[in-house]
């Protein structure tokens, strides 16, 4: 028998039923917030409010690049305007002027649920920002990027890893070879080749820095000014000598491999046979770029951060730029990147990535370069227009397409959740090999012996 219902209990129900519907109908101001930022099929991203929205864009406050990257984030908020976006960025200045101070203090923020929603941070910090989930995967939200605007291998340095994209340069530094064209013009000697992929080898450098190298004391002459740290020995000359980036697939060390062997051997021989190349003691009053300034130096390996200084402070001599040496004709140059992020705590995420786009946009990086702060533009028309003021009318046509050509031979430090530490253990041992207390076989030895070491540490901490 089918039991009827009291006129209680069918009230109940309805009352139920009302409660169902409800809550249906009131569904859509939850989705609204729980979908936010989520991105469309082919990585386009919507809007997730109409409501104007303020992100915070954490800046480390050292002194000498406030202005530039306030210049950058007053641009950007303009452009967001410009495109009826009811976003604005604004500047949270996190109180250091050191990387691993400003890394705690935001990582303090995000364990608080305060964290804020954009920032910038060196590249070093990226493998353990997303090996923490620190950082937001913004790979889908890349597709509405127009990379081919930008240098494209600066996309694929720390921030970028096992396929995915957690950052986005804000800036690069990068190697060249400085040489003096009037020392080579009184010798006689040729200039050392612009082609990035038909550098001059390393045996051609040996033989024109013994060339170089001659006098005692202060008034000394050499032929090369270069530092054989692992991301330039290890890394750059490496690759071009056929060997690998430092590591193996799996993170092990290969700078005991012949490829990379070879590169230390021929640090060696300029350093104890031809006496070619300073010694730790002969730039412990002056640098080896300052003994290029001063015309003790014919070659000098060293970064884009200079390029300033050719401009202004070299007065008694033509400065040439040629590619890197190599070991097999292709020229590899290491890069150094700091990245913009989206903090995997930001309640904005959507809203975040179209800062990050305004921020990316020719207005903004326009801005910044005017500026002279976070490295040289990698956004591709804003590097064509500044890069002349660079050097002024120091170099020639030639060196200045040297020096831009050099964006399409960049390499990545492969910076991993061990590489720091392992690195400043190694940089303490280097002047021990230099002074000539330990052989290069010892060196390398140690050196992976660190690596090794830090890595399994690093392991057993995240264990």
């Amino acid at each position: 028998m089918r039991r009827r219902l009291g006129k209680k209990s069918l009230l109940l129900l309805v009352m139920a039923l009302m409660m169902v519907v409800t809550a249906a109908c009131g569904g859509g101001n939850n989705s609204k917030d729980n979908n936010a930022g989520q991105s469309t099929d082919k990585g386009k991203t919507e809007s997730s409010s109409s409501e104007p929205v303020t992100l915070t864009f954490a800046m480390q406050a050292n002194a000498n690049e406030i202005a530039g990257w306030t210049a950058m984030i007053d641009a950007a908020n303009k452009k967001l305007k410009d495109d009826g976006k009811k976003i604005t960025i604004k500047i949270e200045k996190i109180n250091t002027s050191t990387w691993p101070e400003y890394y705690q203090k935001v990582t303090a923020q995000i364990a608080a649920g305060k964290a804020p929603d954009l920032g910038r941070i060196a590249e070093s910090f990226m493998p353990q920002i997303i090996k923490k989930d620190q950082a937001l995967d913004i790979t889908d939200m890349m597709a509405s990027l127009d990379s081919s605007k930008y240098f494209e291998n600066t996309f694929k340095n720390a921030g970028f890893q096992d396929g995915k994209y957690y950052g986005l340069p804000s800036g690069i530094y990068y190697m060249l070879m400085y040489y003096n064209k009037d020392m080579f013009k009184a010798k006689g000697i040729a200039e050392p080749s612009h082609d990035w992929n038909n550098a001059i080898s390393f045996p051609q450098v040996r033989d024109i820095a013994k060339q170089f190298t001659e006098g005692q004391g202060a008034q000394k002459k050499f032929g090369l000014s270069a530092g054989p740290f692992l991301s330039y020995a290890g890394g750059m000359f490496s690759l071009s000598n056929g060997g690998k980036n430092i590591f193996n697939d799996d993170l092990t060390p290969a700078i005991q491999e012949p490829a990379t062997k070879e590169v230390y051997q021929w640090f060696d021989d300029m350093l104890r046979v031809d006496n070619s190349v300073p010694r730790p003691t002969d730039t412990k009053i002056m640098g080896g770029f300052d003994m290029f300034k001063a015309g003790r130096i014919a070659m000098a390996i060293d970064g884009t951060w200079y390029a300033g200084s050719v401009k202004n402070d070299i007065k008694n001599f033509n400065v040439g730029i040629a590619a890197i040496p190599a070991g097999k004709g292709q020229a590899y140059s290491s890069q150094f990147i700091d990245n913009f992020l989206i903090w995997k705590g930001t309640k904005h995420p959507q809203e975040a990535w179209e800062a990050l786009q305004a921020i990316y946009s020719k207005e903004a990086w326009e801005a910044l370069a005017k500026t002279g702060v976070g490295g040289l533009p990698i956004h591709r028309e804003v590097f064509d227009e500044i890069k002349q003021d660079l050097f002024g009318d120091k170099i020639s046509a030639e060196d200045m397409d040297t020096f831009t050509k050099a964006l399409d031979h960049t390499v990545s430090v492969p910076y991993n959740s061990f590489y720091e530490e392992a690195d400043q253990k190694i940089n303490a041992q280097l002047d021990t090999w230099l002074l000539g207390k330990m052989s290069v076989d010892e060196f390398l030895g140690k050196a992976s012996q660190i690596l090794t070491e830090t890595k399994e540490k690093t392991d057993q901490k995240a264990n």
